[in-house]
């Protein structure tokens, strides 16, 4: 019985950080911990001071992460493991033949999503009305925001669930279910933002901790992720 505890506390004590951090992002959102002023725009300067205080938090976290695992838990950031075999989920239309990998998969819905979020946040943002955007610096920081946001969040609600689990030889399915039960709900304030921002950030967090858990690595989600981030940046910032 003892044993059990000890297997079951690293996945609960992570858990219970993540929730934590949670309500913690949208605090920092609203609050601006930094006042910075190196951009004319004043979106900009507050997009600049979340992400920094974000990568503060996540530097912490992978501390806790590595804490918990050790190096075999820091093995699932590499960016050269981008192939591995599907595991078959019928109930979602994933049903690989026997040649495909994650090397197809991950092209694909990198695609897939990719459109899907273009047309929800078209709906939800950009209709709203005229929308313009500056190619310097608004293109440039559009890249650069994607890419910090996308690894901050994929560290937060993936990293940390896939990495413990795995150590402590739970289910894979436990790590999904977590990825994406806490990113589902924090989208309910997000962007795309509501139910509809619920269930498809759900879904991104359930598959994009089955594609670390499969790859043992990091590239398909921060990929994937980081291409709709493009798409939410550009229409955030061309309001």
């Amino acid at each position: 019985m003892n044993k059990k505890k000890f297997r079951a506390f690293p996945i609960i004590f992570i858990t219970m950080i993540v929730i934590a951090i949670a309500p913690t992002l949208l605090w920092i959102r609203r609050s601006q911990p930094f006042a910075f002023e190196m951009f004319e725009r004043e979106v900009y300067n507050q997009e600049m001071s979340y992400q920094v205080a974000v990568l503060l938090l996540v530097v912490i976290l992978i501390g806790i992460v590595y804490g918990l695992t050790g190096r075999e838990g820091l093995a699932y950031l590499s960016l050269k493991k981008r192939d591995g075999k599907i595991r078959s989920e019928p109930w979602i239309g994933i049903k690989p033949k026997e040649t495909e990998t994650w090397k197809n998969l991950g092209l694909n819905f990198a695609i897939i999503i990719t459109l899907v979020t273009v047309v929800v946040i078209y709906f939800q943002v950009a209709r709203e009305g005229e929308m313009s955007l500056d190619l310097y610096p608004g293109i440039l920081l559009v890249i650069v925001f994607a890419l910090i946001n996308a690894f901050s969040e994929e560290i937060i609600f993936r990293f940390s669930f896939v990495a413990v689990v795995n150590k402590f030889g739970y289910s894979p399915y436990v790590a999904q279910g977590l990825a994406a039960a806490t990113f589902g709900v924090i989208h309910y304030f997000g962007t795309p933002s509501g139910i509809p921002g619920v269930l498809m950030a759900g879904f991104i967090g359930w598959l994009l901790a089955k594609s670390m858990l499969e790859t043992k690595g990091f590239f398909w989600a921060l990929l994937i992720h980081f291409l709709q981030d493009v798409v939410i940046f550009f229409a955030v910032f061309m309001k």
